[in-house]
């Protein structure tokens, strides 16, 4: 009997401490797809620089992000969902912009695709 309980209680002390341990596994997992993925910058352009290849985004009051782009980052204007093909020269400053940017070799945010429209 007492035997009996020993290994109960072993066993669930070692459920307790694998179910402990699984949520920090999928966090994990999760921030490494999203990091893979990219991460959505979306806001009002500030400015863009065409000699640093750089858009000033203002995401929130007072934030802005600096997202560059190079010569394979794709522009499209519309809706994410509805667009058409579109040209870094088209964006103007107060226009509304979503891009999918990640970080470069040199540790620079670098959009690989992005929406632009006039209003949000």
């Amino acid at each position: 009997m007492r035997a009996r309980f020993a290994g109960l209680a072993a066993l669930s002390v070692v459920v307790l401490a694998g179910s402990a341990t699984l949520p920090n596994l999928t966090a994990q997992e999760k921030a490494k797809v999203e990091k893979a993925a990219g991460q959505n910058v979306q806001g009002t352009v500030v400015d863009v620089s065409k000699d640093k290849s750089m858009i000033t985004i203002r995401t929130g009051a007072s934030a802005t992000r600096l997202v560059g782009y190079n010569s394979s980052t794709k522009f499209l204007y519309g809706h994410s969902n509805d667009n058409k093909p579109g040209s870094i020269g088209q964006i103007k400053e107060s226009f509304y912009i979503s891009c999918v940017a990640g970080f470069d070799s040199k540790k620079e945010l670098t959009a690989t695709e992005c929406v632009y429209r006039e209003t949000k």
